[in-house]
């Protein structure tokens, strides 16, 4: 009676879950970062994929899994449809599978990090739960299932770059528990630990052997203000949305509580937890800047190490109800942020990408010249077009995805002429991000309400190099 009670509350649960998401992902509007993927795999060959994305510092997994997809001529949404089915099957696993209590369960798979950046923003973090959760299935009984648990591992080291210390750390655990103090079996081992490292190696080569550059990475560890106090209060609002102070006490004495916890049950795990933190901590602070879904990606290996602490350790039920709690007050308190930003995505445009889509192919001709300010910034709009590719003077190059050129101007006036001289036989237009234009000029605008502002679109069919036209900024 029991199991059919928690049977019907799970599926209950997911179908919430499920509907609560999808009606978010059918309305969200795709930006440059999940387009880049689309189009990436959309409008390259295969080498020219693994050519391009190595200079993105991705791992593949996720644009060949999208390639089929973008392949076979079907829309964005496809996309979007995968990453969501990603999540639902994690959320499904979650709360079938894990060893907390139902509200401790409820507070994670509704929060913030669940309920909408993971889920509704499709990128390669939406896998990362998904491959989490198998792996903390896997972990008690990985001396019977090393090649499982292995390939599983593997996988997760090929989602994100982010994950990178935790699999590091993870593979020497296992080489520690199956092969070093091993003294029986110890050969049948050494086969699923290169299917761990094996990978990782290949990820680290791929990436740090690419003659080119990242130029946005470039530029921030040019500008970055290397304060680690300032990173770690990015971090947090990631998490949580914007707080007070009393809130952000609570929430970092909780994750604070974490390492403790973690610490005193299981030392070993303890030391893939802290490697994990200090890792990403440490790009945040220096590589790259931290997103929700970056940190809310990393977070989840939280959930990994109470998972195993749940079920590997003999728990007393005082010890269960205080680490519940943990558990429940830090994902429970993102999760009214979560809902409002769910709320928001549906209320307005998340990127003015999917409108201006619209205008274009019903107004401009794809023989005419669409002149864009810079491609990165313009890459959302190309995801929702076939056929259409923006002109980029400064590089004198046709472009579908975002390439993160050196150039930081906008158009300047004497390259309006040049372009004019250039297509003098064809319809020119002109489409910019964020730029702030007198109304008279503009043919097509987003809606002001746009939430990202650099997803704010402008459409002009006539630069004479007049002040009034358009502003120069370097």
């Amino acid at each position: 009676m029991e199991n059919k009670k928690t049977l019907a509350v799970n599926i209950i649960c997911l179908i919430i879950y499920a509907l609560l998401t999808l009606t978010c992902v059918l309305h969200h509007e795709v930006w440059r970062d999940e387009a880049q993927v689309w189009l990436v795999v959309r409008d390259l060959d295969i080498m020219g994929i693994i050519n391009h994305v190595r200079m993105e510092g991705h791992p593949l997994l996720w644009y060949f899994l999208v390639l089929p997809l973008a392949k076979l001529n079907l829309p964005v949404m496809s996309m979007q449809i995968l990453s969501w089915s990603f999540m639902t099957a994690a959320a499904g696993i979650f709360l079938w599978k894990s060893p907390f209590n139902l509200i401790t369960k409820l507070c994670i798979i509704f929060s913030s990090g669940f309920i909408y950046h993971l889920i509704v923003l499709s990128r390669n973090y939406s896998l990362i739960p998904l491959f989490i959760f198998l792996l903390a299935i896997l972990y008690p009984i990985q001396k019977q299932r090393p090649f499982l648990y292995a390939i599983t591992l593997a996988l997760l080291s090929q989602t994100h770059v982010l994950m990178s210390a935790f699999c590091v750390a993870m593979g020497a655990l296992f080489f520690y528990e199956n092969i070093f103090k091993n003294k029986i079996n110890k050969k049948e081992f050494i086969f699923p630990f290169l299917i761990i490292v094996l990978p990782i190696i290949f990820l680290c080569l791929y990436i740090f052997t690419c003659p080119y550059k990242n130029e946005s990475v470039s530029q921030y560890i040019m500008l970055a203000d290397r304060f680690f106090s300032k990173t770690f209060i990015v971090y947090m609002i990631n998490l949580f949305g914007v707080m007070g102070n009393l809130k952000g006490i609570l929430l970092t004495f909780l994750l604070l509580s974490s390492f403790i916890v973690i610490f005193i049950e299981n030392k070993k795990l303890f030391c893939a937890y802290l490697i994990n933190f200090i890792y990403q901590f440490f790009i945040y602070n220096y590589i790259w800047m931290s997103a929700p879904e970056k940190v809310w990606a990393g977070i989840t290996v939280m959930i990994f190490c109470f998972w195993i602490i749940f079920t590997c350790n003999n728990l007393n039920r005082t010890k269960k109800i205080v680490y519940n709690l943990i558990l429940i007050l830090f994902f429970g308190l993102s999760i009214q942020h979560g809902l409002q930003l769910r709320t928001n995505d549906i209320k307005y445009d998340y990127s003015g990408s999917k409108s201006t889509a619209e205008f274009i192919k019903n107004n401009i001709d794809k023989n005419d010249i669409i002149v864009t300010n810079k491609p990165i910034f313009t890459s959302s709009i190309a995801a929702y077009l076939k056929g259409y590719k923006f002109y980029f003077p400064q590089t004198d190059t046709f472009y579908t995805y975002g390439y993160d050129t050196k150039y930081d101007e906008y158009l300047t006036f004497e390259i309006n002429s040049e372009i004019q001289k250039k297509f003098k036989d064809k319809k020119i237009y002109y489409i910019f991000s964020s730029l702030a234009m007198p109304e008279e000029t503009i043919l097509y605008k987003s809606k002001a309400t746009t939430l990202i502002m650099t997803e704010r679109f402008y459409i002009l069919d006539n630069l004479d190099g007049s002040e009034k036209y358009v502003e120069n900024r370097k």
